[in-house]
């Protein structure tokens, strides 16, 4: 395995999480001054139901992803091509239809979900989203391919560059036209991205056509084969956050559903540092189980080892800066939005676990843990969202879906742990174990100290002391530990000497 194209694909897919994040968190600040947090509501509504329509992508992306890395590890790029060509084309017809046909239903749900004077708005951007969707999906297929040449990097810069677009489309638009505006920059966004990864992939896989049309049956059937396992895991995911937002909307309100889509986001874009840069060792194991199968266990231990020692102080530096970061953002501090943080801040902690099993089953296409899991949070999600929202208005939803989450992650790596008769005990690694102990203590003491400064309404100027306390105690800890070493030592001859 290369370590250098993994190195820099990683770096980069860290560096462009870091600069979407910046553009969100003003984005949204904007967003709440210029439509407010209702209007805000309605627009993560409308993608959020839209995006169900993801179940007709059939888990092509998914598959090209692993049939590009295995044809260009054998060198084939006449199948590279085939695998590109079918799958767009499957997706472009696919998608087309389905969203052709749900756009009546889909204004059925959105009226049932919306109280009547939001529900203008929402049907005003609803053609717009689904148009935007349908561009985006043909996209994710050519980015795929860019992720199976592990040319990770270039799809990472075309996302940068595709979220700064709309970006300032949105600040040109909204004032004018308010949440259409933000529909429009959307479309925009999409499109540009279509256009640029089309472009791109084209230049490393020569045999590719200048428009695509070539469709192969046997293409065809070898992805669809491997996509069935990864549709039912696609199905179940856009679920999630449709039902999750529905039904805080109907228990909570719009306003609840825009403070949760912030939380939401702002813990999902931590997430990704993490994920994004252990998300490059699909492509890498499914070239390693053509040469190398007997390495992909000890590339998954140090993967999860890595993880965990990055993972935990980041969910915890979350938590223990929301009522500092929601004073920022939002303007005040606002208990929706803080307690929405921490339990998504807890239940991703979790998720993100079993990231380095999830992936090595993707690159392995040993698929079945990871359907089940999905499955399992899907199915639970419903249940106890709907029983807990009833009983706990919104919050009783969120909590459902953090317990759903964290137990069917579990699923995950609990069964490869199994499968590969890993100890259970690694899942808690020996030299970590004392930063668990840092974070508990330090997180406990920081919200005890938040929650009296919040009383005498001194949270700004002292929080800003907490953190860095917080902060200062953990480098050191992460300084200390040995993973430190090796990661650093990954760097510097990997990369720099590679």
């Amino acid at each position: 395995m290369q370590k250098r194209p993994i190195l820099i694909n990683a770096i980069m897919s860290l560096v462009q999480i870091v600069v979407i994040s910046v553009v969100l968190f003003i984005l949204y600040r904007f967003l709440l001054k210029t439509i407010g947090v209702e209007k805000l509501g309605i627009w993560s509504l409308v993608l959020a139901t839209t995006s169900v329509t993801q179940i007709a992508n059939m888990g092509l992306s998914g598959s090209v992803v692993k049939f590009v890395a295995k044809y260009v590890a054998r060198e084939e790029p006449e199948n590279v091509s085939k695998v590109i060509q079918t799958a767009a084309l499957s997706i472009a017809i696919s998608i087309g239809i389905i969203l052709l046909a749900v756009y009546p239903l889909i204004k059925w749900i959105l009226g049932f979900v919306i109280s009547p004077e939001s529900l203008f708005f929402a049907l005003e951007i609803l053609p717009f989203s689904l148009f935007a969707l349908w561009i985006l999906m043909i996209a994710s297929i050519f980015n795929a391919g860019l992720d199976g040449c592990q040319r990770i990097y270039l799809r990472n810069i075309l996302l940068m560059a595709g979220t700064l677009f709309h970006f300032f489309l949105a600040l040109m638009l909204i004032p004018t036209y308010g949440l259409i505006g933000l529909a429009y920059a959307q479309v925009a966004q999409n499109a540009l991205i279509f256009l640029s990864s089309w472009i791109l992939i084209k230049r490393y896989i020569t045999p590719l056509p200048v428009i695509p049309y070539q469709w192969d049956k046997n293409r065809f059937k070898e992805i669809i084969g491997y996509g069935v396992n990864f549709q039912v895991i696609t199905v179940t995911t856009m679920f999630y956050d449709p039902i999750t937002k529905a039904l805080l909307s109907k228990f909570g309100g719009l306003s609840f559903v825009g403070y949760y889509e912030m939380a939401s986001k702002m813990v999902q874009q931590f997430r990704a540092l993490i994920v994004s840069a252990n998300q490059v060792l699909v492509p890498a194991i499914a070239n390693m189980q053509e040469r190398q199968p007997e390495k992909i266990k000890s590339v998954y231990l140090t993967s999860y080892q890595l993880l965990f020692y990055l993972s935990l102080p980041l969910y915890s530096l979350i938590i223990i800066c929301t009522p500092l970061i929601s004073e920022i953002w939002i303007g005040h501090y606002e208990g929706a939005f803080v307690i929405f943080s921490f339990l998504l801040s807890i239940g991703w902690f979790l998720n993100t676990l079993a990231v380095p099993a999830y992936f090595a089953n993707l690159g392995t296409g040993m698929l079945r843990w990871n359907v089940i899991s999905h499955m399992a949070i899907a199915v639970f999600n419903a249940v106890s969202g709907i029983i807990l929202g009833y009983y706990y208005n919104g919050f009783g939803v969120a909590v459902g879906w953090i317990i759903s989450l964290t137990l069917g992650s579990s699923i995950i790596y609990l069964t490869y742990h199994l499968r590969h008769k890993i100890p259970l005990i690694e899942l808690l690694p020996k030299a970590s174990r004392l930063i668990v102990i840092v974070c508990i203590v330090g997180v406990i003491t920081s919200l005890v100290i938040q929650n009296r400064l919040i009383q005498v309404n001194r949270l700004l100027p002292v929080s800003y002391y907490v953190i860095f306390s917080f902060s200062a105690i953990m480098f050191f800890f992460l300084w200390m530990h040995p993973m430190r070493k090796r990661l650093m030592g990954w760097i510097t001859n990997d990369l720099l000497n590679g």
